[in-house]
């Protein structure tokens, strides 16, 4: 018995005793013998042909699968037998009584405070700023402290030209003004102590007559002479004329000279005609 046939018995053994497929390959056919080979790069001979393939043979039947056996029925849950009272909770017990507290033990001695560190020197003081005078300076700036038709605390040039007014729509407040006429003045100097202080003059003035001007002056006065501390200056023509309407005017000095002791504030009146000047409510005071 050839290779094949015992490998065909073998199969056909194993099925009888446990059935399943099995695919039988039939014999391969003979090989062509192989063309000579050429010498050099001559052509390679033809391949002979491939021999026909056998038929798969038959495949036996599946032999029948057993019966399952039947489950057997599950026997009853016996009843589950009565829970049992619960018994009752016994009385708490008194608390014993609080043991007492002990004493307070004593406390330590504090320690010695150490030394206290030496003080540095205290920094040189700054310089001081200039001490500027308070509150309004000018005396009788309303011109309403009068004295036989002139205001106090005035000084004059040319005092005839200068007299106390009252007329209606020639007073800015109060009951006077000053009226002054052309090539007429009035001054008044109050104290001051050092410099560095700025100082604002205020007053109103009016025309009486279209041909009226007027300068304003401060000066600061010194030991060494007068310094000029600010001016305004009206031209003729420049100034209103109107009855009862005053102009508003005020000028903020230069920087008061260190060695400053005083100021002067002084009205110079240019007119022509007999014409003249109405001032009321000359205010001087530190900025």
């Amino acid at each position: 018995m050839d290779g094949f046939e015992e490998a065909r018995r073998k199969i056909e053994e194993y099925n009888r005793r446990r059935p399943h497929y099995i695919c039988v390959i039939g014999p391969t056919g003979p090989t062509g013998p192989t063309g000579p080979t050429g010498g050099g790069s001559g052509v390679t001979g033809p391949t002979g042909p491939t021999g026909a393939t056998g038929e798969i043979g038959a495949t036996g039947p599946t032999g029948p699968t057993g019966a399952t056996g039947e489950i057997g029925a599950t026997g009853p849950t016996g009843p589950t037998g009565p829970t049992g009272a619960t018994g009752e909770i016994g009385a708490t017990g008194p608390t014993g009584p609080t043991g007492a507290t002990g004493e307070v033990g004593a406390t330590g001695p504090t320690g010695p405070t150490g030394a206290t560190g030496e003080i540095g020197a205290t920094g040189p003081t700054g310089p001081t700023g200039p001490s500027c005078a308070t509150g309004e300076l000018i005396i009788n700036g309303g011109m309403e402290d009068v004295t036989d038709t002139q205001p106090n605390d005035w000084i004059f040039t040319n005092p005839d030209g200068i007299t106390s007014e009252d007329a209606q729509g020639r007073v800015h407040s109060g009951n006077f003004s000053v009226n002054i006429e052309g090539d007429s003045a009035i001054a008044q100097t109050v104290t001051i102590d050092g410099g560095g202080c700025f100082y604002v003059l205020s007053f109103f003035a009016r025309g009486e007559g279209d041909q009226v001007g007027f300068t304003a002056n401060i000066t600061f006065e010194t030991p060494t002479g007068p310094v000029v501390g600010g001016t305004i200056t009206v031209r003729q023509q420049d100034l209103t004329t109107s009855s009862g309407d005053f102009a508003f005017f005020q000028l903020i000095t230069t920087e008061a000279p260190d060695n400053a002791t005083g100021i002067t504030v002084s009205f110079e009146v240019d007119a022509s005609g007999g014409q003249s000047l109405d001032l009321d409510d000359v205010s001087l005071y530190a900025n």
